[in-house]
């Protein structure tokens, strides 16, 4: 399960049109005892719009090897990792997950690739192409969600 992020009140993480992805995705990695250590999901705000993402971190201590992992996720680009080092700044640059070759990859090829560099280290070789058999209604979530902000000025209030 995961819990409503720190800051937010409660229940508004939940009305975020990709959280259904995130909760797939993160019952993917629970099933295979890979659980990670921060979740974060939300939108960015900026003049060219919004855009959905999620992170997803595992510290020192949930990884094989002398360093943490980063997924990022974002709607438009699909998943990103990076290795974190044993300091909170320092990490290698983001690199595409081209293992991945859906933005919509399916919650156990997220969760197989994930396992493969948190228990592993390096990246997995294998191709994961199909896409998540609920992205269509996610991004059509997505699209009225970006309507109802637009309408309300930037408020959404999880109504539609």
């Amino acid at each position: 399960m995961i819990l409503n992020p720190p800051g937010l009140a409660p229940g508004s993480a939940q009305r975020l049109p990709h959280w259904p992805y995130l909760q797939a995705v993160a019952e993917a990695l629970a099933g295979r005892g890979i659980r990670p250590g921060t979740v974060r999901a939300n939108r960015t705000y900026t003049c060219h719009g919004n855009t959905m993402y999620i992170v997803l971190l595992w510290d020192i201590s949930r990884t094989v090897g002398t360093g943490g992992l980063r997924f990022n996720w974002e709607e438009d680009t699909g998943w990103s990792y990076a290795r974190l080092g044993v300091g909170p700044s320092i990490a290698t640059p983001t690199q595409p997950l081209t293992a991945l070759h859906r933005v919509f990859a399916t919650p156990d090829d997220v969760a197989q690739v994930a396992e493969h560099l948190v228990c592993n280290g390096p990246t997995p070789t294998g191709e994961f192409g199909a896409e998540w058999d609920q992205a269509a209604h996610v991004r059509a979530t997505i699209d009225r969600f970006r309507a109802t902000v637009n309408e309300l000025g930037g408020l959404w209030t999880g109504v539609g």
